[in-house]
Parts: C-alpha cells; structure tokens; sequence
C-alpha cells in the first residue's frame, strides 16, 4: 500500500513541476529558517542546569529606586550583604559565597598577560559545585591564595592539564604582588553558563583591605553574592524573609530613616531593592536587572528568544499556507481522480491518507534541501550572532528527533486542510459534472491565507525597517562629544608613572593629545553619592545622588565639549584639583556639572549653579566643592539609558586610563608607535589598547545582530509569500485562459486583461496592510520604549506606507509576468483551451 502511495505522490510531483517545485523551495526556506532559530533558542536555553542542585542555587541583584531619581540597577550586591544575609537567614540558606571580578596582569616566567580572576569565598564549593579533573573541592579551595584554573587556562600558561603545585604571580593588589599555588584545576565549562571562570583565587579579605569598597560596604556594590537555599525552601519564601530584614533588622532601615525623615511612611524595600533569582534565570532574564554594569558574561535577551520563535513560527506558517493554496487550488484538477479511486472502492480514510502521504514526502524532499541551505549558512550565522553554534546531526540525537518530530507536524498540518477538502468530493456529482470542483468557498479560503502570507510578510518589513532605523539613529546621535580618532590606554600598571607616559607620547609625531580619567564614554562603573546644595532663602538644602567621574586638566578640551556656564578646569586655577577629605581636614576642589545635574539640583539657569558650594559627606568626611563650569549633557553610556545627572571633578588619584588623540597618520601606525612606548615603560605588563569608536560601537552589537537577522528572515518572508503568490497567479492565469480568449474577442486590450489579472492579488495584499499596520507599529512602540533616545515615531507613517508599496509593487512584478504572457496570447487558442 505505502509503495503504491510513493508512486502516485511520486506521479504527481513530477506531473506538475512548477507547483511542486514552489512548494518544495517555499518549505526549504521555512524549514531553514525554523532550524536555524531553532538552534539559536536551544543555544540560548537550558543555561546552568547541568549544576548539581541549580535549581536551590540563586544570585542575589540590587536596585536602588530612591524618590525622584532614575533606578540603579545591578546584578551584583555589596560586599557586607551576603554574609549578613546568611547568618540571619538560617533556615533558608543553607551556604553563600561572594564572587569578585578583578582585571589584572597574571605573571609567568618574567612574561606579563592580561587576564581577569575571580575572588571567591571558601563556601564556594558548598554553593556552586564546579566539576574538578585534578584535585578535590575539600583540600584544592581552602586556604588563601590557593589558585584554581580551568584545563583551557592550564593549557594556555603551561601547555598541559596537570598543573597543580606550579605557581602563578597576580600583579597586583595595591602594589604588591601576590604568588597564587595552584591547587586543582577545574573542568572546562561548558558554554551554556553565564559563568566565566579561567582563574579562580580563594579570598583573603586582607589583599583588599586597601579597597574597602570592595568587600566592607552596606552600599557600594561590587560583588556577585550566591546563596544556595535549603532542601524545600523556595525563592518566594526566602525572599519574604530578605524583605523583612531589609525594612526591620538591616543597617539599611536605621540609614533609610535618617534620609528620609523619621516621619515617612516609606519602607526601606520601597527604595533598596535586594532580588534573589534563580540561577537557571540568570542568562536569559537578569538582563533587566543588570543596568550598565557588566556580568560574567554578556547575557542573552529573553525577549529576543521569543521573537526570533515566533519569526521562524510567521516563516513556517506562510510556507504552510503556500502548500494549502496550491494544492486546494489544483483540487478541482485532480477531483476526477479522487472520484475514480472512490468508485474503484477506495475509502475516504485513504484517500485522505494518500494526499497526507504526498505532503509528507514534499516536507521531507524540502527538509534534505533545508539541511543543506543550514550546513552553508551557519558559518555567516554565527558570525553575525558572535557565537559557536554546532550542527552535527549524527551526534545529536535530540535534535535528529526534533526534525523528524518538525517533518511529521509540518506535512501533517500543511497536508490536512487538502487532504479534508479532496477526500470528501462525491464521485458522482465529479463524473457527471465532468468538470473542476473548485468552490466558491475553497477561493475564499485562498485569499484569506494570502492575506495572512502577506499581514507576516509586510510586519516583518515594517519591524526591520524600525530596528534599522533605530540601530542607525544610535550609531549617527549627536553623543555631546568627539569620539574620531582616539585611542584608549588602560594605564593600571604605569599608574604611578603616567606623567612619564605622557611625556613619551606626546613626543611622538603622530599622537596629538593624552589627557588621563577615571574612564572613558562607554565606560560607565555606576559611582554614584550624595551632593548636597546649601539652601536658598530659608528654604531647605538640597540633597541629590549624582553620577561623578574623575578626569585631569584638558579632558573636555580633547573631546571638544564646550561649556555653556563658567569655565573647564584651568591648571592656572590651583583650587580645580580636588583633594580627598581626611579625619584632619575638610576636602575641597572645583566640578563641572552636565545640565542634568543643573536641573536635578534646583538651578534655574546654568550660570546660578556658577560659584555655588555643594558639600558631599563620606566616611572619611566632608569636602566642601564648589561649581565652576557647567557642560551639555553627554553620552557616557549607550543611548539605551538616559543621561544622567553627572558631576565631573579633577581627582588625579583616581585616573586610571587615557585618551590618546592622533590625525598625523593611520590607525596601525599609531597602534605599533603606542605599544613601542608601553613595551619600553612597562615590558612585562601586556598593553590594554582599544579604538574608542570600537568600544562605543560595541555597546549595540546586540542590536545590529537583531537588525541582520530581522532583515534576513524578513527577505525570505516575502519570497516566500511571492513563491506562492505566483504559483496562484499562473494557476488562475490557466484557470482563467477561455474566460480572457472572450474578453479579448469583445475588444478588451492587453493593458486591460493585464489590470484586470493584477488586480485580482492587489486586493488581499492592500487588505494586509490594514492587518499588518497597527500590529507592527504596536510591537515597535513597545520595543523603542527601550530606549530613552529613539527616532520620531512620526517616521512609522512613512514606514508603513513604505511597507505597503513595497508589497504592492512585488505583488504586481510577481503577478505580472504571467498576466502579460496570458494576455498577449491569441485567442482562438485561449478559446480551444480545456
């Protein structure tokens, strides 16, 4: 029986070559489309569930939602909280163990590399239980300075695995160096794992007693904290228990009273925010909570998951609806051959089979195509998803079932409106009738599915069109600065030298300017504390928290920011360097606000802020800074966030990189002219050098690969609907050839018989656009709301009505070939036609 339906499927698809060969292209390039994101969401999916225990592992994220100030997010905490945490929290958490990321130089054989560890407490084992090859977690992790590596690391700084008693020299914490002994090495993880962990240091709480921001802070936060919670405890009742320490037992609720008055009726959790996610959440979901401030890992975007599912679901559903169409318009063609088969006493039941069979067998002669179109694309795939996705059928065997699982459902779905439609004709009624049995209701259908073909296609072209918009619009916005030709030098290591850095750089023909600061546009390490504006008039003082950043004399002068108020800092004016307050003195120095901070502070005019004495209390003690310069607002961070109220002061001890400024010759021979000085000044430390253009691109990555890939699959949307709307249009052109021999007969023109065909397929797509319009532009709505600097959403008009005539004009290019050719042919051999 199954030999006799390959054989007629076979027949068939070889009777009616250009259907079957629109069919068969329109299901590759869904199915293509669908594997490839298939993969892509299966890469995204499943991170950290191969940890024993993951799902009781969860990371604590902070937020700081103060009254009339943006959010602070982050995913890290503060170096007091999780020990805090722990010991209050003792019949839910069972362990915790803080991580701290630190950038340094890691020193082998006199030779320097650039290389990041991570400080993690003794309970780490006890938290996150990382697979060892050499070694054991009770006796490799449990006393300072015991180093662990991964086998990459291994490998990399001593050419084998088996590593443990060699050492390693960190340089440096503080000034010092630290030997590191190797006391196991870690397993390789695998890439599903928001963790990056290729040196992994025991925590002395001593090598940071010069930072004590690090570790010793309620508010400065700058550490991962994991917990690991009890057998039977959940996330919801743990942090119930967070929140009731947070408003009743912390430090926090004593701080929070004394900022906000003691008569306020706010809680503490109504302004600090302490969130516990589960660690299988992390890599898709912390994005949110993240701010600017980076993770292990750059994390995924759950919502780009989504829509890249449902883009390879839309291309899948229109490549099913070319199918349906074309085999419910070739019904009436094959209705005498169900009527014969029925009469021969075949019943509905394999009937139905049969065409159930040929679709099927059309899915999977379109499935080995798609396999193919996916083994060529993946390298360009990857490229543009900047990531390593594997595609070896023969060693998986999940996803060998999964395509299976896909040819099945999709033959089944696509195959089971056709099969219904033909399975039921009478053979009587087709015998007598001796003719097609196409029903007014089977055209109908058609134009409706050619609507939904095009609504999918004309969304995806309004929405790539936005993203592209969107993604250019933040790569061409006026940041406040200039960013051409310039080179950023992380100077760590030659901190203490950099006049003499300096000196030999600027000696250089081709550099123009180095000016030094605490970071560069893009990036952005969240400080933040109080200033306080004295009161006016008998009114109150006004206290703000305030983004700062530190930078040396010329840093403004290099990115031509001008002032609109007052002046830049002036080495002429020794009263601009800021000196840190001490138990003996009050600090002092000069800042220059941006005009956020202007407005934040209560100053009408930028030129009132001009001489005015902000006070800012730390620990240390007060400093007493006064305003002399106020600057437009600039993008130190992506465009993604607003500009925030920013004060800028000129602390020489907190410059830690440089700007390098050169037009006198090419990037390259720069580069080699700045590694020439590094190599001299500091030979065994590797230089950290990168383009600022490159950084600041680097923020939108992630958007430009949502731009590609939207383009892509939109493209092939559309050739899809197109590959069906010309095989409609050549089946109605045949269907239609006596009708148009008549017309021609009575005197219509080609011009005539060509509109009346065109026409005919305008109508569904100028319907699709009604569809499609109002659904694109609100899910473009809501994905610019993302960005506080978006292009003016008057242009999703222009967008739209782009999107309308493009999809017109293909409609017409597609319909119009056979439309020409059916109507320029004579017609007395239309009239003859069957």
């Amino acid at each position: 029986m199954f030999a006799n339906y390959f054989t007629i499927a076979w027949r068939n698809i070889i009777k009616r070559p250009l259907f079957s060969a629109i069919n068969i292209i329109g299901l590759a390039i869904g199915l293509m489309s669908c594997l490839l994101i298939m993969l892509f969401v299966r890469s995204e999916s499943g991170y950290d569930t191969w940890l024993p225990d993951s799902e009781r592992i969860a990371r604590l994220h902070t937020a700081y939602t103060m009254p009339g100030r943006p959010p602070f997010l982050t995913v890290r905490s503060a170096g007091r909280v999780m020990p805090a945490l722990r010991d209050y929290l003792t019949n839910e958490i069972e362990a915790g163990v803080r991580l701290v990321s630190w950038g340094t130089t890691i020193l082998k054989d006199g030779q320097g590399f650039s290389d990041g560890v991570i400080f993690a407490d003794q309970d780490l084992f006890n938290v996150i239980d990382l697979p060892l090859v050499h070694g054991t977690s009770a006796s490799s992790f449990n006393k300072p300075n015991d180093l662990l590596v991964t086998e990459e690391t291994a490998i990399r700084y001593f050419g084998r695995t088996d590593v443990v008693g060699e050492t390693l020299t960190l340089c440096c914490m503080g000034d010092q160096p630290v030997e590191l002994a190797i006391s196991g090495v870690l397993k390789d993880l695998p890439e599903n794992t928001h963790l990056n962990l290729s040196l992994l240091v025991y925590m002395d709480v001593a090598l940071f007693s010069t930072f004590p921001g690090v570790l010793e802070t309620w508010n400065s936060v700058n550490v991962f904290s994991y917990f690991k919670l009890r057998e039977g405890i959940s996330l919801a009742q743990t942090q119930t228990r967070i929140n009731y320490w947070l408003n009743n037992e912390s430090p926090y609720a004593e701080q929070f009273k004394e900022f906000m008055g003691t008569e306020t009726d706010m809680k503490v959790t109504d302004g600090v925010k302490l969130k516990l996610m589960g660690i299988e959440d992390i890599y898709l979901k912390a994005r949110k909570d993240a701010g600017s401030m980076g993770d292990f890992k750059t994390l995924g975007d759950e919502k780009m998951v989504f829509t890249f599912t449902l883009v390879a679901f839309l291309i899948l559903l229109i490549a099913c609806i070319n199918f349906m169409n074309l085999s419910t318009a070739r019904a009436g063609q094959r209705a005498k051959e169900v009527a014969m088969r029925k009469v021969l006493g075949a019943s509905r039941q394999k009937v139905a089979t049969q065409f159930l069979f040929e679709a099927t067998a059309l899915v999977f002669i379109s499935m080995l195509i798609a396999l193919v179109a996916v083994e060529i694309a993946l390298p360009y795939y990857n490229e543009i998803l900047n990531k390593s996705i594997a595609f070896d059928l023969l060693k998986d065997p999940q996803l060998l079932g999964a395509i299976f699982t896909i040819v099945i459902l999709v033959g089944l779905g696509a195959g089971s409106y056709p099969a219904l439609v033909l399975s039921r004709y009478l053979p009587g009624q087709i015998l007598k009738a001796s003719k097609s049995n196409d029903s007014e209701g089977s055209a109908k259908l058609r134009s409706a599915l050619v609507v939904i073909q095009f609504a999918v296609s004309i969304g995806l072209l309004i929405c790539t069109s936005v993203v592209y918009l969107q993604t250019k619009h933040a790569n061409e916005i006026d940041l406040g600065y200039n960013k051409d030709q310039k080179l950023v030098l992380n100077i760590g290591p030659l901190q203490d030298n950099r006049d003499s850095l300096k000196q030999e750089l600027e000696a250089l023909p081709v550099i123009d300017q180095v000016v030094f600061s605490s970071e560069v546009p893009s990036q952005d390490f969240e400080n933040n504390t109080n200033f306080t504006r004295p009161g006016v008039d008998g009114n109150e003082p006004i206290s703000e928290l305030l983004n700062y950043h530190n930078m040396d004399f010329g840093f403004f002068e290099t990115y031509d920011v001008e002032p609109v108020a007052g002046r830049l800092f002036d080495e002429s004016y020794g009263t601009d360097i800021f000196v840190p307050a001490t138990e003996e003195q009050a600090g002092k120095g000069g800042a220059i606000l941006n005009m956020s901070a202007v407005r934040k502070l209560g100053f009408d005019t930028p030129e009132q802020a001009i001489g005015v004495t902000l006070r800012q209390q730390l620990r240390e003690g007060t400093s007493e800074i006064t305003i002399v310069g106020v600057i437009p607002d600039i993008y130190f961070r992506s465009i993604k966030f607003d500009v925030r109220p920013s004060i800028y002061l000129l602390n020489k001890a907190r410059l830690r990189v440089a700007t390098i400024t050169y037009s006198n010759a090419g990037p390259v021979e720069v580069r080699k002219a700045i590694e020439d000085i590094w190599t001299k000044l500091a030979p065994m430390q590797p230089i950290d050098l990168q383009f600022l253009n490159e950084m600041i691109e680097s923020q939108y990555r992630q958007e430009v690969a949502q731009m590609r890939l939207f383009s892509a699959f939109a493209v092939l949307a559309v050739i899809v609907a197109c590959l069906g709307l010309y095989g409609l249009a050549a089946f109605s052109a045949e269907r239609r050839t006596k009708e148009i021999g008549i017309r021609k007969v009575m005197g219509a023109s080609v011009k005539d018989i060509i509109m009346l065909l065109i026409w005919q397929f305008s109508r569904p797509v100028l319907l699709a656009n009604v569809l499609a319009w109002p659904v694109a532009v609100w899910l473009m709505l809501s994905w610019l709301e993302q960005f506080p600097q978006r292009i003016d959403l008057v242009i999703l008009l222009p967008i739209c009505i782009f999107a309308a005539v493009v999809s017109v004009l293909i409609a017409w290019l597609t319909v119009g070939g056979n439309a020409a050719r059916v109507a320029a042919a004579n017609p007395i051999g239309a009239l003859r036609h069957e």
